[in-house]
Protein backbone atom coordinates (compact mmCIF):
# COMPACT_ATOMS: atom_id res chain seq x y z
CA UNK A 1 0.00 0.00 0.00
CA UNK A 2 1.14 3.27 -0.87
CA UNK A 3 0.15 6.46 1.09
CA UNK A 4 0.71 9.77 0.77
CA UNK A 5 -0.09 12.66 2.92
CA UNK A 6 -0.85 16.23 2.15
CA UNK A 7 -1.09 18.84 5.15
CA UNK A 8 -2.88 21.96 4.46
CA UNK A 9 -3.02 25.49 6.83
CA UNK A 10 -6.72 24.89 7.32
CA UNK A 11 -7.58 21.52 6.46
CA UNK A 12 -5.86 17.99 5.18
CA UNK A 13 -6.01 16.28 2.01
CA UNK A 14 -4.70 12.50 2.43
CA UNK A 15 -3.88 10.40 -0.91
CA UNK A 16 -3.45 6.45 -0.22
CA UNK A 17 -3.35 3.85 -3.41
CA UNK A 18 -4.81 0.79 -2.48
CA UNK A 19 -4.43 -2.63 -4.52
CA UNK A 20 -7.69 -1.98 -5.62
CA UNK A 21 -6.11 1.03 -7.07
CA UNK A 22 -8.54 2.82 -5.10
CA UNK A 23 -7.26 6.80 -4.15
CA UNK A 24 -9.08 7.84 -1.13
CA UNK A 25 -8.92 12.37 -1.02
CA UNK A 26 -10.58 13.73 2.40
CA UNK A 27 -10.79 17.34 3.94
CA UNK A 28 -11.77 18.63 6.87
CA UNK A 29 -12.90 22.31 7.43
CA UNK A 30 -15.49 23.94 9.60
CA UNK A 31 -16.48 20.35 11.12
CA UNK A 32 -17.70 18.91 7.31
CA UNK A 33 -16.00 15.99 6.29
CA UNK A 34 -15.55 15.88 2.64
CA UNK A 35 -14.58 12.09 1.14
CA UNK A 36 -14.33 10.87 -2.07
CA UNK A 37 -12.48 8.00 -3.59
CA UNK A 38 -11.04 7.47 -7.38
CA UNK A 39 -10.51 4.28 -9.23
CA UNK A 40 -9.66 2.73 -11.94
CA UNK A 41 -6.94 5.20 -13.03
CA UNK A 42 -5.62 4.34 -16.04
CA UNK A 43 -3.28 7.13 -18.00
CA UNK A 44 -2.03 6.05 -21.54
CA UNK A 45 -0.42 7.72 -24.66
CA UNK A 46 -1.23 7.24 -28.13
CA UNK A 47 0.39 8.40 -31.25
CA UNK A 48 -1.32 11.81 -30.75
CA UNK A 49 -2.86 12.18 -27.69
CA UNK A 50 -2.39 11.87 -23.82
CA UNK A 51 -5.70 10.16 -22.07
CA UNK A 52 -6.81 10.05 -18.31
CA UNK A 53 -9.61 7.91 -17.38
CA UNK A 54 -11.17 7.00 -13.60
CA UNK A 55 -14.27 6.86 -11.96
CA UNK A 56 -14.72 9.59 -8.97
CA UNK A 57 -16.88 7.22 -5.98
CA UNK A 58 -19.07 9.85 -4.50
CA UNK A 59 -20.94 7.77 -2.16
CA UNK A 60 -19.58 9.32 0.99
CA UNK A 61 -19.47 12.67 -0.49
CA UNK A 62 -21.50 15.48 1.48
CA UNK A 63 -22.18 18.50 0.03
CA UNK A 64 -23.47 21.70 1.45
CA UNK A 65 -26.68 22.67 -0.44
CA UNK A 66 -24.66 26.66 -1.59
CA UNK A 67 -20.80 25.24 -1.51
CA UNK A 68 -19.37 22.74 -4.33
CA UNK A 69 -16.20 20.80 -4.49
CA UNK A 70 -14.23 20.67 -7.44
CA UNK A 71 -10.92 18.32 -8.99
CA UNK A 72 -8.76 19.42 -12.16
CA UNK A 73 -6.65 16.47 -13.29
CA UNK A 74 -3.12 18.41 -14.25
CA UNK A 75 -0.34 17.47 -16.13
CA UNK A 76 3.18 18.51 -14.72
CA UNK A 77 6.41 18.32 -16.20
CA UNK A 78 9.21 16.43 -13.96
CA UNK A 79 10.93 19.60 -13.94
CA UNK A 80 8.08 21.81 -13.27
CA UNK A 81 8.50 24.14 -16.00
CA UNK A 82 5.21 23.05 -17.92
CA UNK A 83 1.66 22.35 -16.73
CA UNK A 84 -1.50 21.24 -17.98
CA UNK A 85 -4.59 21.40 -16.94
CA UNK A 86 -7.55 19.06 -18.16
CA UNK A 87 -11.55 19.02 -17.43
CA UNK A 88 -12.68 20.09 -14.14
CA UNK A 89 -15.02 17.87 -12.10
CA UNK A 90 -17.37 19.89 -10.54
CA UNK A 91 -19.95 18.78 -7.44
CA UNK A 92 -22.40 21.04 -6.41
CA UNK A 93 -24.80 20.82 -3.72
CA UNK A 94 -28.67 21.72 -4.63
CA UNK A 95 -28.79 24.86 -4.21
CA UNK A 96 -25.12 26.06 -5.80
CA UNK A 97 -26.38 23.95 -8.66
CA UNK A 98 -29.48 26.33 -9.57
CA UNK A 99 -26.90 29.10 -9.15
CA UNK A 100 -24.96 27.75 -12.03
CA UNK A 101 -27.77 27.19 -13.94
CA UNK A 102 -28.75 31.10 -13.65
CA UNK A 103 -25.48 32.37 -13.57
CA UNK A 104 -23.31 30.58 -15.18
CA UNK A 105 -20.36 28.13 -13.81
CA UNK A 106 -17.21 29.74 -11.59
CA UNK A 107 -15.21 31.64 -14.00
CA UNK A 108 -12.08 29.49 -13.19
CA UNK A 109 -13.82 26.80 -14.47
CA UNK A 110 -16.05 27.66 -17.02
CA UNK A 111 -14.01 26.82 -20.16
CA UNK A 112 -13.41 23.14 -19.09
CA UNK A 113 -15.37 21.17 -17.33
CA UNK A 114 -18.54 18.87 -16.69
CA UNK A 115 -20.61 20.00 -13.34
CA UNK A 116 -23.26 17.65 -12.19
CA UNK A 117 -25.30 17.94 -8.94
CA UNK A 118 -24.69 15.61 -5.64
CA UNK A 119 -27.47 13.79 -4.08
CA UNK A 120 -26.45 13.57 -0.33
CA UNK A 121 -26.30 10.21 0.92
CA UNK A 122 -27.12 8.33 -2.06
CA UNK A 123 -24.71 6.03 -3.85
CA UNK A 124 -23.18 8.16 -7.06
CA UNK A 125 -20.15 7.61 -9.40
CA UNK A 126 -19.14 9.56 -12.14
CA UNK A 127 -16.64 8.02 -14.86
CA UNK A 128 -14.42 11.11 -15.90
CA UNK A 129 -12.18 10.67 -19.39
CA UNK A 130 -10.70 13.55 -21.02
CA UNK A 131 -7.92 13.85 -23.56
CA UNK A 132 -5.57 16.07 -24.35
CA UNK A 133 -3.00 16.45 -27.43
CA UNK A 134 0.44 15.50 -26.63
CA UNK A 135 3.54 17.27 -26.37
CA UNK A 136 7.07 16.24 -25.99
CA UNK A 137 7.32 17.55 -22.52
CA UNK A 138 4.76 14.98 -21.39
CA UNK A 139 6.99 12.12 -21.64
CA UNK A 140 7.60 11.03 -17.91
CA UNK A 141 5.59 14.03 -16.74
CA UNK A 142 3.47 13.32 -13.56
CA UNK A 143 -0.42 13.67 -12.87
CA UNK A 144 -2.05 15.31 -10.05
CA UNK A 145 -5.92 15.93 -9.11
CA UNK A 146 -5.81 20.02 -8.01
CA UNK A 147 -8.67 19.70 -4.69
CA UNK A 148 -10.94 22.60 -4.40
CA UNK A 149 -12.67 21.02 -1.18
CA UNK A 150 -13.58 24.78 -0.02
CA UNK A 151 -15.32 25.05 -2.87
CA UNK A 152 -14.20 28.81 -3.00
CA UNK A 153 -12.04 28.96 -6.26
CA UNK A 154 -8.97 30.00 -4.83
CA UNK A 155 -6.05 28.62 -6.21
CA UNK A 156 -3.77 29.60 -3.64
CA UNK A 157 -5.94 27.29 -1.41
CA UNK A 158 -5.75 24.34 -3.44
CA UNK A 159 -3.75 21.19 -3.06
CA UNK A 160 -2.98 18.66 -5.69
CA UNK A 161 -2.63 14.83 -5.20
CA UNK A 162 -0.44 12.50 -7.01
CA UNK A 163 -2.44 9.99 -9.79
CA UNK A 164 0.32 8.73 -11.52
CA UNK A 165 3.29 8.95 -13.75
CA UNK A 166 2.86 9.63 -17.44
CA UNK A 167 5.94 6.59 -18.73
CA UNK A 168 7.34 6.01 -22.10
CA UNK A 169 5.00 3.89 -24.67
CA UNK A 170 4.92 0.21 -24.12
CA UNK A 171 6.94 -0.69 -27.26
CA UNK A 172 5.00 -4.04 -27.20
CA UNK A 173 1.30 -1.87 -27.25
CA UNK A 174 3.31 -0.57 -30.90
CA UNK A 175 4.96 -2.91 -33.10
CA UNK A 176 4.25 -5.37 -35.53
CA UNK A 177 5.58 -8.53 -35.62
CA UNK A 178 5.47 -10.37 -39.42
CA UNK A 179 5.45 -14.20 -39.57
CA UNK A 180 6.54 -15.96 -42.08
CA UNK A 181 3.79 -18.52 -43.93
CA UNK A 182 6.20 -21.77 -44.93
CA UNK A 183 5.79 -23.30 -48.49
CA UNK A 184 3.97 -26.00 -48.76
CA UNK A 185 6.15 -27.74 -50.67
CA UNK A 186 7.56 -31.68 -49.09
CA UNK A 187 11.25 -31.95 -50.27
CA UNK A 188 12.78 -35.70 -50.41
CA UNK A 189 14.64 -36.23 -47.24
CA UNK A 190 17.83 -37.98 -46.70
CA UNK A 191 18.95 -40.18 -44.11
CA UNK A 192 22.95 -40.61 -43.98
CA UNK A 193 24.87 -42.95 -42.22
CA UNK A 194 28.06 -45.46 -41.72
CA UNK A 195 28.27 -49.09 -40.79
CA UNK A 196 31.80 -50.42 -40.72
CA UNK A 197 31.90 -54.05 -42.56
CA UNK A 198 34.26 -56.11 -42.04
CA UNK A 199 35.42 -58.33 -44.88
CA UNK A 200 37.81 -61.33 -44.89
CA UNK A 201 41.27 -59.90 -45.91
CA UNK A 202 41.36 -59.78 -49.87
CA UNK A 203 37.95 -60.84 -49.88
CA UNK A 204 34.50 -59.28 -50.99
CA UNK A 205 32.00 -61.79 -49.77
CA UNK A 206 29.31 -60.27 -47.46
CA UNK A 207 29.41 -62.05 -44.11
CA UNK A 208 26.96 -61.42 -41.69
CA UNK A 209 28.48 -63.42 -38.90
CA UNK A 210 31.83 -62.14 -39.47
CA UNK A 211 33.23 -60.08 -36.89
CA UNK A 212 31.19 -57.40 -35.75
CA UNK A 213 29.45 -57.01 -38.84
CA UNK A 214 25.75 -57.77 -37.27
CA UNK A 215 25.78 -54.88 -35.35
CA UNK A 216 26.88 -53.05 -38.39
CA UNK A 217 24.55 -54.15 -40.49
CA UNK A 218 22.04 -53.10 -37.97
CA UNK A 219 22.82 -49.16 -38.53
CA UNK A 220 21.28 -49.95 -41.89
CA UNK A 221 18.46 -52.43 -41.47
CA UNK A 222 17.10 -51.35 -38.20
CA UNK A 223 16.54 -47.95 -40.11
CA UNK A 224 14.87 -49.34 -43.35
CA UNK A 225 12.55 -51.85 -41.07
CA UNK A 226 11.25 -48.91 -39.81
CA UNK A 227 10.49 -46.93 -42.97
CA UNK A 228 9.38 -50.08 -44.85
CA UNK A 229 6.65 -50.60 -42.46
CA UNK A 230 5.54 -47.36 -41.90
CA UNK A 231 2.80 -46.23 -44.37
CA UNK A 232 3.26 -43.16 -44.25
CA UNK A 233 6.99 -43.34 -45.57
CA UNK A 234 8.32 -43.98 -49.51
CA UNK A 235 11.68 -45.19 -49.70
CA UNK A 236 12.63 -43.87 -52.89
CA UNK A 237 16.90 -44.69 -53.12
CA UNK A 238 19.62 -46.32 -50.95
CA UNK A 239 22.96 -45.45 -52.21
CA UNK A 240 26.21 -47.15 -50.97
CA UNK A 241 29.51 -45.91 -50.61
CA UNK A 242 32.42 -47.81 -50.13
CA UNK A 243 35.92 -46.56 -49.07
CA UNK A 244 39.35 -48.41 -48.83
CA UNK A 245 42.49 -47.66 -46.79
CA UNK A 246 45.03 -46.42 -48.63
CA UNK A 247 47.46 -49.35 -48.07
CA UNK A 248 47.82 -52.20 -51.21
CA UNK A 249 48.31 -51.14 -54.37
CA UNK A 250 45.57 -48.60 -55.76
CA UNK A 251 43.96 -50.80 -58.32
CA UNK A 252 43.52 -53.78 -55.77
CA UNK A 253 41.97 -51.51 -53.75
CA UNK A 254 39.83 -49.90 -56.38
CA UNK A 255 38.75 -54.00 -57.20
CA UNK A 256 37.96 -54.49 -53.39
CA UNK A 257 36.45 -51.21 -52.54
CA UNK A 258 33.97 -51.82 -55.61
CA UNK A 259 32.84 -55.17 -54.95
CA UNK A 260 32.53 -54.88 -51.61
CA UNK A 261 30.25 -51.85 -52.04
CA UNK A 262 28.06 -54.22 -54.36
CA UNK A 263 28.51 -57.05 -51.95
CA UNK A 264 26.59 -54.71 -49.75
CA UNK A 265 24.19 -53.48 -51.63
CA UNK A 266 22.95 -56.70 -52.80
CA UNK A 267 22.78 -58.03 -49.30
CA UNK A 268 20.31 -55.75 -48.29
CA UNK A 269 18.36 -55.94 -51.35
CA UNK A 270 17.57 -59.51 -50.68
CA UNK A 271 16.31 -58.75 -47.34
CA UNK A 272 13.72 -56.31 -48.88
CA UNK A 273 10.72 -56.87 -51.33
CA UNK A 274 11.39 -53.18 -52.58
CA UNK A 275 11.61 -52.24 -56.33
CA UNK A 276 14.80 -52.89 -57.88
CA UNK A 277 15.55 -49.58 -59.11
CA UNK A 278 15.75 -48.52 -55.53
CA UNK A 279 19.20 -49.34 -55.28
CA UNK A 280 21.37 -47.35 -56.65
CA UNK A 281 24.76 -48.88 -58.43
CA UNK A 282 26.95 -49.16 -55.84
CA UNK A 283 30.18 -46.75 -55.98
CA UNK A 284 33.43 -47.09 -53.69
CA UNK A 285 36.92 -44.44 -53.18
CA UNK A 286 39.53 -46.79 -53.48
CA UNK A 287 41.73 -44.84 -51.14
CA UNK A 288 40.45 -42.64 -48.36
CA UNK A 289 43.16 -40.14 -48.04
CA UNK A 290 40.29 -37.76 -47.18
CA UNK A 291 39.87 -39.53 -43.94
CA UNK A 292 43.46 -40.32 -43.02
CA UNK A 293 43.85 -36.84 -43.66
CA UNK A 294 40.99 -35.25 -41.01
CA UNK A 295 42.35 -38.33 -38.40
CA UNK A 296 45.70 -36.54 -38.84
CA UNK A 297 44.79 -33.23 -38.17
CA UNK A 298 42.60 -33.97 -35.29
CA UNK A 299 45.56 -35.92 -33.65
CA UNK A 300 48.01 -34.81 -30.76
CA UNK A 301 51.62 -34.18 -31.67
CA UNK A 302 52.48 -36.46 -29.35
CA UNK A 303 51.29 -39.53 -31.53
CA UNK A 304 52.56 -37.55 -34.67
CA UNK A 305 55.80 -35.86 -34.48
CA UNK A 306 55.94 -34.92 -37.81
CA UNK A 307 52.27 -34.45 -38.41
CA UNK A 308 52.43 -31.06 -40.68
CA UNK A 309 55.31 -33.03 -42.77
CA UNK A 310 52.58 -35.54 -42.83
CA UNK A 311 49.92 -33.29 -43.63
CA UNK A 312 52.28 -31.54 -46.40
CA UNK A 313 52.48 -35.12 -48.22
CA UNK A 314 48.91 -36.36 -48.11
CA UNK A 315 48.18 -32.81 -49.79
CA UNK A 316 50.67 -33.10 -52.07
CA UNK A 317 48.49 -33.57 -55.34
CA UNK A 318 51.78 -34.08 -57.12
CA UNK A 319 52.53 -37.84 -55.94
CA UNK A 320 50.31 -40.43 -57.36
CA UNK A 321 48.67 -43.05 -54.29
CA UNK A 322 50.58 -45.59 -54.23
CA UNK A 323 54.13 -43.66 -54.01
CA UNK A 324 52.86 -41.41 -51.72
CA UNK A 325 52.11 -44.09 -49.46
CA UNK A 326 55.58 -45.69 -49.96
CA UNK A 327 57.11 -42.58 -49.09
CA UNK A 328 55.01 -41.82 -46.33
CA UNK A 329 55.67 -45.76 -44.62
CA UNK A 330 59.70 -44.55 -45.48
CA UNK A 331 60.12 -41.44 -44.31
CA UNK A 332 57.82 -42.10 -40.44
CA UNK A 333 57.41 -45.73 -40.44
CA UNK A 334 56.99 -45.40 -36.65
CA UNK A 335 54.11 -42.76 -37.49
CA UNK A 336 52.75 -45.23 -40.47
CA UNK A 337 52.52 -48.05 -38.07
CA UNK A 338 50.69 -45.79 -35.58
CA UNK A 339 48.33 -44.74 -38.39
CA UNK A 340 48.26 -48.08 -40.10
CA UNK A 341 47.25 -49.72 -36.62
CA UNK A 342 44.53 -47.04 -34.95
CA UNK A 343 43.45 -44.97 -37.70
CA UNK A 344 43.32 -47.19 -41.39
CA UNK A 345 40.81 -50.01 -39.99
CA UNK A 346 38.43 -46.62 -39.47
CA UNK A 347 38.96 -45.61 -42.76
CA UNK A 348 37.54 -48.81 -44.37
CA UNK A 349 33.82 -48.02 -43.91
CA UNK A 350 30.54 -48.01 -45.84
CA UNK A 351 28.39 -44.65 -46.34
CA UNK A 352 24.13 -45.32 -47.06
CA UNK A 353 22.24 -42.96 -47.74
CA UNK A 354 18.70 -43.54 -47.90
CA UNK A 355 16.61 -40.85 -49.53
CA UNK A 356 12.24 -41.22 -48.88
CA UNK A 357 8.76 -39.22 -49.18
CA UNK A 358 6.72 -38.97 -46.16
CA UNK A 359 3.37 -38.56 -47.78
CA UNK A 360 0.69 -34.97 -47.26
CA UNK A 361 -0.96 -35.27 -44.39
CA UNK A 362 -4.67 -33.81 -44.24
CA UNK A 363 -4.78 -31.11 -41.06
CA UNK A 364 -6.87 -33.55 -38.93
CA UNK A 365 -4.11 -36.17 -39.56
CA UNK A 366 -1.00 -33.71 -38.65
CA UNK A 367 -2.76 -33.05 -35.68
CA UNK A 368 -2.87 -36.92 -34.57
CA UNK A 369 0.62 -37.19 -36.23
CA UNK A 370 2.04 -34.16 -34.15
CA UNK A 371 1.64 -36.38 -30.81
CA UNK A 372 3.67 -39.12 -31.83
CA UNK A 373 5.88 -38.47 -34.72
CA UNK A 374 6.55 -34.68 -35.64
CA UNK A 375 9.21 -35.05 -37.56
CA UNK A 376 7.35 -36.74 -40.20
CA UNK A 377 5.45 -33.51 -40.78
CA UNK A 378 6.71 -30.56 -43.45
CA UNK A 379 7.59 -26.84 -41.92
CA UNK A 380 3.99 -25.90 -43.37
CA UNK A 381 2.12 -28.63 -41.79
CA UNK A 382 3.39 -27.87 -38.49
CA UNK A 383 2.36 -24.32 -39.03
CA UNK A 384 -0.82 -25.34 -39.69
CA UNK A 385 -1.05 -27.40 -36.52
CA UNK A 386 0.64 -24.54 -34.58
CA UNK A 387 -2.29 -22.63 -35.54
CA UNK A 388 -4.96 -24.74 -34.23
CA UNK A 389 -3.91 -23.47 -30.73
CA UNK A 390 -4.47 -20.24 -29.83
CA UNK A 391 -1.95 -17.80 -30.73
CA UNK A 392 0.77 -16.98 -27.83
CA UNK A 393 -0.52 -20.16 -26.22
CA UNK A 394 1.73 -23.09 -25.01
CA UNK A 395 0.77 -25.23 -27.34
CA UNK A 396 0.95 -23.04 -30.18
CA UNK A 397 4.97 -22.02 -28.58
CA UNK A 398 5.81 -25.63 -28.43
CA UNK A 399 4.99 -26.47 -32.20
CA UNK A 400 6.76 -23.74 -33.52
CA UNK A 401 10.11 -24.67 -31.44
CA UNK A 402 9.40 -28.09 -32.53
CA UNK A 403 9.74 -26.67 -36.15
CA UNK A 404 12.89 -24.98 -34.97
CA UNK A 405 14.09 -28.90 -33.87
CA UNK A 406 13.35 -30.00 -37.00
CA UNK A 407 14.03 -27.62 -39.65
CA UNK A 408 16.85 -25.74 -37.89
CA UNK A 409 18.51 -24.40 -41.02
CA UNK A 410 14.61 -22.59 -41.91
CA UNK A 411 14.62 -19.40 -41.91
CA UNK A 412 10.91 -19.10 -42.05
CA UNK A 413 10.50 -21.41 -38.95
CA UNK A 414 13.61 -18.94 -36.80
CA UNK A 415 11.95 -15.98 -37.85
CA UNK A 416 8.59 -17.28 -36.25
CA UNK A 417 10.28 -19.09 -33.10
CA UNK A 418 11.92 -15.37 -32.88
CA UNK A 419 8.69 -13.58 -33.13
CA UNK A 420 7.40 -15.76 -30.53
CA UNK A 421 10.72 -15.12 -28.18
CA UNK A 422 10.19 -11.28 -28.50
CA UNK A 423 6.31 -11.55 -27.66
CA UNK A 424 7.55 -13.53 -24.30
CA UNK A 425 10.24 -10.57 -24.21
CA UNK A 426 13.04 -13.32 -24.21
CA UNK A 427 15.41 -10.73 -26.19
CA UNK A 428 18.51 -12.96 -25.72
CA UNK A 429 16.89 -16.39 -27.78
CA UNK A 430 15.21 -14.14 -30.34
CA UNK A 431 18.45 -12.56 -31.23
CA UNK A 432 19.82 -15.98 -31.23
CA UNK A 433 17.50 -17.34 -33.19
CA UNK A 434 17.80 -14.25 -36.09
CA UNK A 435 21.64 -14.64 -36.29
CA UNK A 436 20.31 -17.94 -38.50
CA UNK A 437 17.18 -16.01 -40.09
CA UNK A 438 19.21 -14.74 -43.61
CA UNK A 439 18.30 -11.82 -44.65
CA UNK A 440 14.64 -11.67 -45.96
CA UNK A 441 12.73 -8.37 -44.93
CA UNK A 442 10.65 -10.43 -42.17
CA UNK A 443 14.08 -11.08 -40.75
CA UNK A 444 15.40 -7.24 -40.80
CA UNK A 445 12.05 -6.72 -39.45
CA UNK A 446 11.96 -9.02 -36.47
CA UNK A 447 15.41 -7.50 -35.83
CA UNK A 448 14.71 -3.60 -35.77
CA UNK A 449 11.42 -4.89 -33.25
CA UNK A 450 14.48 -6.06 -30.81
CA UNK A 451 16.00 -3.20 -31.56
CA UNK A 452 13.31 -0.66 -31.10
CA UNK A 453 12.43 -2.20 -27.57
CA UNK A 454 16.24 -2.23 -26.04
CA UNK A 455 16.42 1.32 -27.33
CA UNK A 456 18.87 0.69 -30.20
CA UNK A 457 16.95 3.60 -32.56
CA UNK A 458 19.55 4.03 -34.84
CA UNK A 459 19.96 0.52 -35.65
CA UNK A 460 16.15 0.21 -35.75
CA UNK A 461 15.90 2.59 -38.97
CA UNK A 462 18.46 1.03 -40.67
CA UNK A 463 17.04 -2.70 -40.55
CA UNK A 464 13.26 -1.02 -41.06
CA UNK A 465 14.61 0.92 -44.09
CA UNK A 466 16.53 -2.51 -45.63
CA UNK A 467 13.02 -4.16 -44.86
CA UNK A 468 11.05 -1.76 -46.92
CA UNK A 469 13.36 -2.12 -49.18
CA UNK A 470 13.23 -5.61 -49.95
CA UNK A 471 9.20 -4.99 -50.10
CA UNK A 472 7.54 -5.00 -46.77
CA UNK A 473 5.02 -2.48 -45.09
CA UNK A 474 7.06 -1.46 -42.56
CA UNK A 475 4.46 1.57 -41.85
CA UNK A 476 3.32 0.02 -38.22
CA UNK A 477 7.07 -0.43 -36.92
CA UNK A 478 8.28 2.82 -38.10
CA UNK A 479 5.40 4.76 -36.31
CA UNK A 480 6.46 3.02 -33.48
CA UNK A 481 9.79 3.80 -33.48
CA UNK A 482 8.89 8.02 -34.16
CA UNK A 483 6.59 7.01 -30.88
CA UNK A 484 9.45 5.72 -29.15
CA UNK A 485 11.63 8.67 -29.86
CA UNK A 486 9.78 11.53 -29.36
Amino acid sequence: MKKAIIILALFAVTLSLTAQETIRLTGTKNGTDTQVSVENIQVARTSEKTLLTMDFILDQLDVPSNRYRAFTPVIRSKDGQHEQRLKTLIISGRRQNIVFERDGIDPLYVDNCDNIRRVNGQPQRYEYADAVANQPWHRNADVFVECDLCGCGDLMKNEQAFLASLLPPDPYDLILLTDVVPDPYKPTRELHGTAFINFVVNKWEMRPDYMNNRAELRKITDTLDIMVRDKNVNVKQIKIHGWASPESPYEHNRMLATNRAKSLTDYVRQMYSLPTNVFAPAEATPENWEGLRKAVVEMDRAYLPHRQEILDLIDDTTIDPDPKEQKLKKLYPDEYKYLYENVYPHLRRSDYEIQFDIRNFTLDEAKEVYKVRPYQLSLRELWDVAHTFPEGSDEYNRCLQTAVNQYPDSAAALINLANVAIRQKDMLKAETLLQRAGDSAEADQARAVVAIIQQRYDEAERLLAAAERKGLDVTVNRNALREMTK
